[in-house]
Protein backbone atom coordinates (compact mmCIF):
# COMPACT_ATOMS: atom_id res chain seq x y z
CA UNK A 1 0.00 0.00 0.00
CA UNK A 2 1.43 3.39 -1.06
CA UNK A 3 1.85 6.02 1.65
CA UNK A 4 1.16 9.66 1.01
CA UNK A 5 4.03 11.95 0.14
CA UNK A 6 4.05 15.34 1.80
CA UNK A 7 4.47 18.17 -0.66
CA UNK A 8 4.85 21.83 0.20
CA UNK A 9 4.02 24.59 -2.27
CA UNK A 10 5.79 27.85 -1.46
CA UNK A 11 4.22 30.82 -3.24
CA UNK A 12 0.51 30.65 -4.05
CA UNK A 13 0.26 33.12 -6.90
CA UNK A 14 -0.72 32.29 -10.46
CA UNK A 15 1.81 29.49 -11.02
CA UNK A 16 1.54 28.16 -7.46
CA UNK A 17 -2.22 27.89 -7.87
CA UNK A 18 -1.90 26.02 -11.18
CA UNK A 19 0.71 23.62 -9.76
CA UNK A 20 -1.31 22.97 -6.59
CA UNK A 21 -4.43 22.17 -8.62
CA UNK A 22 -2.52 19.65 -10.74
CA UNK A 23 -0.94 18.04 -7.66
CA UNK A 24 -4.36 17.60 -6.09
CA UNK A 25 -5.30 15.23 -8.92
CA UNK A 26 -3.03 12.61 -7.30
CA UNK A 27 -4.62 11.31 -4.08
CA UNK A 28 -1.21 10.10 -2.89
CA UNK A 29 -0.16 13.73 -2.40
CA UNK A 30 -0.73 15.55 0.87
CA UNK A 31 -0.30 19.26 0.23
CA UNK A 32 0.92 22.05 2.50
CA UNK A 33 0.71 25.67 1.41
CA UNK A 34 3.04 28.53 2.33
CA UNK A 35 2.74 32.17 1.34
CA UNK A 36 3.10 35.66 2.76
CA UNK A 37 -0.53 36.32 1.75
CA UNK A 38 -3.37 34.31 3.25
CA UNK A 39 -6.36 33.01 1.31
CA UNK A 40 -9.13 30.58 2.17
CA UNK A 41 -9.52 29.08 -1.32
CA UNK A 42 -7.56 28.44 -4.48
CA UNK A 43 -9.58 29.94 -7.32
CA UNK A 44 -8.76 28.60 -10.77
CA UNK A 45 -10.43 28.46 -14.17
CA UNK A 46 -9.05 25.47 -16.06
CA UNK A 47 -10.41 24.00 -19.31
CA UNK A 48 -13.44 26.26 -18.95
CA UNK A 49 -14.34 25.01 -15.46
CA UNK A 50 -14.23 27.09 -12.29
CA UNK A 51 -12.65 25.51 -9.23
CA UNK A 52 -12.71 26.82 -5.67
CA UNK A 53 -10.59 24.60 -3.46
CA UNK A 54 -10.33 25.21 0.30
CA UNK A 55 -6.77 25.66 1.55
CA UNK A 56 -4.98 26.33 4.81
CA UNK A 57 -2.11 28.67 3.90
CA UNK A 58 0.64 29.12 6.46
CA UNK A 59 1.99 32.68 6.53
CA UNK A 60 4.50 31.99 9.30
CA UNK A 61 6.56 28.93 10.24
CA UNK A 62 7.62 28.47 13.83
CA UNK A 63 9.40 25.10 13.60
CA UNK A 64 10.87 22.79 10.94
CA UNK A 65 8.40 20.93 8.71
CA UNK A 66 9.32 17.57 7.21
CA UNK A 67 8.45 17.51 3.51
CA UNK A 68 9.21 14.94 0.84
CA UNK A 69 9.06 17.68 -1.80
CA UNK A 70 9.14 21.47 -1.65
CA UNK A 71 7.93 23.15 -4.84
CA UNK A 72 9.03 26.78 -4.95
CA UNK A 73 6.86 29.05 -7.09
CA UNK A 74 8.44 32.40 -6.22
CA UNK A 75 9.69 35.11 -8.53
CA UNK A 76 13.36 36.02 -8.34
CA UNK A 77 12.83 39.20 -6.31
CA UNK A 78 10.71 37.31 -3.73
CA UNK A 79 13.55 35.06 -2.56
CA UNK A 80 14.99 37.65 -0.19
CA UNK A 81 11.77 37.74 1.84
CA UNK A 82 11.59 33.93 1.90
CA UNK A 83 15.16 33.21 3.01
CA UNK A 84 14.18 32.69 6.67
CA UNK A 85 11.66 30.03 5.62
CA UNK A 86 14.10 27.81 3.73
CA UNK A 87 15.85 26.32 6.82
CA UNK A 88 12.46 25.29 8.22
CA UNK A 89 11.07 23.84 4.98
CA UNK A 90 14.22 22.12 3.68
CA UNK A 91 15.42 19.05 5.58
CA UNK A 92 18.25 16.70 4.52
CA UNK A 93 15.84 14.35 2.69
CA UNK A 94 13.67 17.08 1.11
CA UNK A 95 13.72 17.22 -2.67
CA UNK A 96 13.13 20.64 -4.22
CA UNK A 97 11.59 21.76 -7.51
CA UNK A 98 12.22 25.39 -8.46
CA UNK A 99 9.77 26.92 -10.93
CA UNK A 100 10.64 30.44 -12.03
CA UNK A 101 11.95 32.53 -14.90
CA UNK A 102 15.62 33.15 -15.46
CA UNK A 103 18.85 31.18 -15.10
CA UNK A 104 20.91 29.71 -12.26
CA UNK A 105 17.76 28.65 -10.41
CA UNK A 106 19.65 26.47 -7.92
CA UNK A 107 22.01 29.17 -6.69
CA UNK A 108 19.83 30.73 -3.91
CA UNK A 109 19.18 27.28 -2.40
CA UNK A 110 22.65 25.75 -2.31
CA UNK A 111 23.18 27.09 1.22
CA UNK A 112 20.35 24.85 2.41
CA UNK A 113 20.72 21.58 0.49
CA UNK A 114 22.84 19.62 -1.98
CA UNK A 115 22.91 20.39 -5.69
CA UNK A 116 21.52 16.97 -6.62
CA UNK A 117 18.41 17.54 -4.46
CA UNK A 118 17.29 20.50 -6.58
CA UNK A 119 15.35 20.24 -9.85
CA UNK A 120 15.23 23.33 -12.07
CA UNK A 121 11.90 23.71 -13.86
CA UNK A 122 10.80 25.92 -16.73
CA UNK A 123 7.03 26.29 -17.04
CA UNK A 124 4.76 27.03 -19.98
CA UNK A 125 1.36 27.78 -18.43
CA UNK A 126 -0.05 31.17 -19.49
CA UNK A 127 -2.23 32.23 -16.56
CA UNK A 128 -3.89 35.57 -15.91
CA UNK A 129 -5.94 37.03 -13.11
CA UNK A 130 -9.60 37.04 -14.09
CA UNK A 131 -12.69 38.46 -12.44
CA UNK A 132 -13.62 37.65 -8.84
CA UNK A 133 -10.03 36.73 -7.99
CA UNK A 134 -9.87 33.64 -10.22
CA UNK A 135 -6.67 32.73 -12.04
CA UNK A 136 -7.44 31.62 -15.58
CA UNK A 137 -5.08 28.96 -16.95
CA UNK A 138 -5.10 29.30 -20.75
CA UNK A 139 -3.52 25.97 -21.72
CA UNK A 140 -2.40 22.65 -20.30
CA UNK A 141 0.73 23.27 -18.19
CA UNK A 142 4.05 21.98 -19.49
CA UNK A 143 7.16 21.73 -17.32
CA UNK A 144 10.56 21.35 -18.98
CA UNK A 145 13.26 19.88 -16.71
CA UNK A 146 16.76 18.41 -17.02
CA UNK A 147 16.72 14.67 -17.69
CA UNK A 148 17.47 12.85 -14.41
CA UNK A 149 16.23 10.35 -11.84
CA UNK A 150 15.08 13.33 -9.77
CA UNK A 151 12.93 14.49 -12.68
CA UNK A 152 11.36 11.04 -12.98
CA UNK A 153 10.52 11.05 -9.27
CA UNK A 154 8.98 14.51 -9.65
CA UNK A 155 6.91 13.28 -12.58
CA UNK A 156 5.25 10.75 -10.26
CA UNK A 157 3.86 13.63 -8.16
CA UNK A 158 1.65 14.58 -11.11
CA UNK A 159 0.27 11.12 -11.78
CA UNK A 160 -3.40 11.42 -12.89
CA UNK A 161 -2.98 15.14 -13.69
CA UNK A 162 -2.94 16.66 -17.17
CA UNK A 163 0.33 18.48 -16.59
CA UNK A 164 3.11 17.32 -18.92
CA UNK A 165 6.76 17.06 -17.88
CA UNK A 166 9.34 17.14 -20.67
CA UNK A 167 12.78 15.85 -19.69
CA UNK A 168 15.47 17.31 -21.94
CA UNK A 169 19.21 16.67 -22.27
CA UNK A 170 20.14 20.30 -22.98
CA UNK A 171 18.26 22.26 -20.32
CA UNK A 172 20.59 25.26 -20.68
CA UNK A 173 19.59 25.82 -24.31
CA UNK A 174 15.88 25.45 -23.56
CA UNK A 175 16.18 27.88 -20.62
CA UNK A 176 17.95 30.46 -22.75
CA UNK A 177 15.37 30.20 -25.52
CA UNK A 178 12.59 30.87 -23.02
CA UNK A 179 14.57 33.70 -21.42
CA UNK A 180 15.35 35.45 -24.71
CA UNK A 181 11.72 35.23 -25.77
CA UNK A 182 10.16 36.38 -22.48
CA UNK A 183 12.74 39.11 -21.79
CA UNK A 184 12.32 40.59 -25.27
CA UNK A 185 8.53 40.56 -25.28
CA UNK A 186 8.09 41.63 -21.66
CA UNK A 187 10.59 44.49 -21.84
CA UNK A 188 9.14 46.04 -25.00
CA UNK A 189 5.57 45.80 -23.71
CA UNK A 190 6.63 47.46 -20.45
CA UNK A 191 8.58 50.22 -22.20
CA UNK A 192 5.50 51.11 -24.22
CA UNK A 193 2.97 50.19 -21.49
CA UNK A 194 0.92 48.41 -24.13
CA UNK A 195 -0.06 44.95 -25.35
CA UNK A 196 1.03 43.10 -28.49
CA UNK A 197 -0.98 45.65 -30.46
CA UNK A 198 2.30 47.62 -30.70
CA UNK A 199 3.85 45.06 -33.03
CA UNK A 200 1.64 46.19 -35.89
CA UNK A 201 4.40 48.79 -36.23
CA UNK A 202 7.35 47.78 -38.43
CA UNK A 203 9.62 49.83 -36.16
CA UNK A 204 8.58 47.75 -33.14
CA UNK A 205 9.12 44.56 -35.12
CA UNK A 206 12.64 45.84 -35.87
CA UNK A 207 13.19 46.65 -32.18
CA UNK A 208 12.03 43.14 -31.25
CA UNK A 209 14.50 41.61 -33.68
CA UNK A 210 17.40 43.75 -32.45
CA UNK A 211 16.77 43.00 -28.78
CA UNK A 212 16.31 39.29 -29.47
CA UNK A 213 19.55 39.07 -31.48
CA UNK A 214 21.49 40.92 -28.78
CA UNK A 215 20.23 38.50 -26.12
CA UNK A 216 21.01 35.46 -28.28
CA UNK A 217 24.66 36.54 -28.56
CA UNK A 218 24.96 36.33 -24.78
CA UNK A 219 23.13 33.00 -24.74
CA UNK A 220 25.56 31.52 -27.25
CA UNK A 221 28.54 32.79 -25.25
CA UNK A 222 27.08 31.01 -22.22
CA UNK A 223 26.93 27.72 -24.13
CA UNK A 224 23.36 27.68 -25.47
CA UNK A 225 22.93 26.09 -28.89
CA UNK A 226 20.43 28.40 -30.57
CA UNK A 227 19.73 28.11 -34.29
CA UNK A 228 20.16 31.21 -36.47
CA UNK A 229 16.49 30.90 -37.46
CA UNK A 230 15.30 31.36 -33.88
CA UNK A 231 14.67 35.12 -34.08
CA UNK A 232 12.50 34.76 -37.19
CA UNK A 233 10.62 31.87 -35.60
CA UNK A 234 9.87 33.94 -32.50
CA UNK A 235 8.85 36.97 -34.57
CA UNK A 236 6.46 34.81 -36.61
CA UNK A 237 5.02 33.43 -33.37
CA UNK A 238 4.66 36.97 -32.03
CA UNK A 239 2.76 38.15 -35.09
CA UNK A 240 0.14 35.45 -34.51
CA UNK A 241 -0.60 36.60 -30.95
CA UNK A 242 -3.88 38.42 -30.28
CA UNK A 243 -3.39 42.18 -30.12
CA UNK A 244 -4.68 42.08 -26.54
CA UNK A 245 -1.96 39.70 -25.31
CA UNK A 246 0.24 41.13 -22.58
CA UNK A 247 2.96 39.54 -20.46
CA UNK A 248 3.60 38.84 -16.79
CA UNK A 249 6.00 41.78 -16.66
CA UNK A 250 3.39 44.16 -18.07
CA UNK A 251 0.73 42.86 -15.68
CA UNK A 252 3.01 43.34 -12.66
CA UNK A 253 4.03 46.83 -13.81
CA UNK A 254 0.43 47.92 -14.27
CA UNK A 255 -0.45 46.54 -10.83
CA UNK A 256 2.46 48.51 -9.30
CA UNK A 257 4.27 45.29 -8.36
CA UNK A 258 7.99 44.60 -8.83
CA UNK A 259 8.76 43.17 -12.27
CA UNK A 260 11.13 40.30 -13.02
CA UNK A 261 13.77 42.61 -14.44
CA UNK A 262 16.75 41.04 -12.67
CA UNK A 263 15.79 37.52 -13.74
CA UNK A 264 15.35 38.57 -17.37
CA UNK A 265 17.09 41.58 -18.93
CA UNK A 266 19.23 42.04 -15.82
CA UNK A 267 20.87 38.63 -16.03
CA UNK A 268 21.44 39.10 -19.78
CA UNK A 269 23.27 42.40 -19.12
CA UNK A 270 25.23 40.85 -16.26
CA UNK A 271 26.39 37.86 -18.28
CA UNK A 272 27.10 40.08 -21.28
CA UNK A 273 29.65 41.96 -19.18
CA UNK A 274 31.13 38.67 -17.94
CA UNK A 275 31.59 37.47 -21.53
CA UNK A 276 32.68 40.92 -22.81
CA UNK A 277 29.66 41.23 -25.10
CA UNK A 278 28.07 44.64 -25.52
CA UNK A 279 24.38 44.67 -24.54
CA UNK A 280 23.35 48.33 -24.99
CA UNK A 281 19.64 47.60 -25.49
CA UNK A 282 19.31 45.36 -22.43
CA UNK A 283 21.37 47.87 -20.43
CA UNK A 284 19.00 50.67 -21.45
CA UNK A 285 15.98 48.56 -20.51
CA UNK A 286 17.40 47.82 -17.06
CA UNK A 287 18.00 51.53 -16.48
CA UNK A 288 14.58 52.55 -17.80
CA UNK A 289 12.52 49.96 -15.92
CA UNK A 290 14.44 49.81 -12.63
Amino acid sequence: MNSKQQIGVLGIGAIGTVIAYQLLQNNLNELFYFSRTTRTHLKLISEGHRHELPVDIKTTISKPIHLDWLIICLKEHQYQNAKDWFPKLIQPHTRIAVIRNGLQLKRPLLAFTDDDHILECMIDAPTQLSHEGFYQNLNTPILTVPQSDLASAFEFCFKHSKLTINQVEDFKTESWKKLCESATLGALLCLHNNTCHIFKSEKLQHDYRELMNESIQVAKADGALIDNRFTNQMLNKLMNYPYTKGSSMLTDMRNCKPIELGAKNGIISQLGKAYQIDTPINDMIVRALS
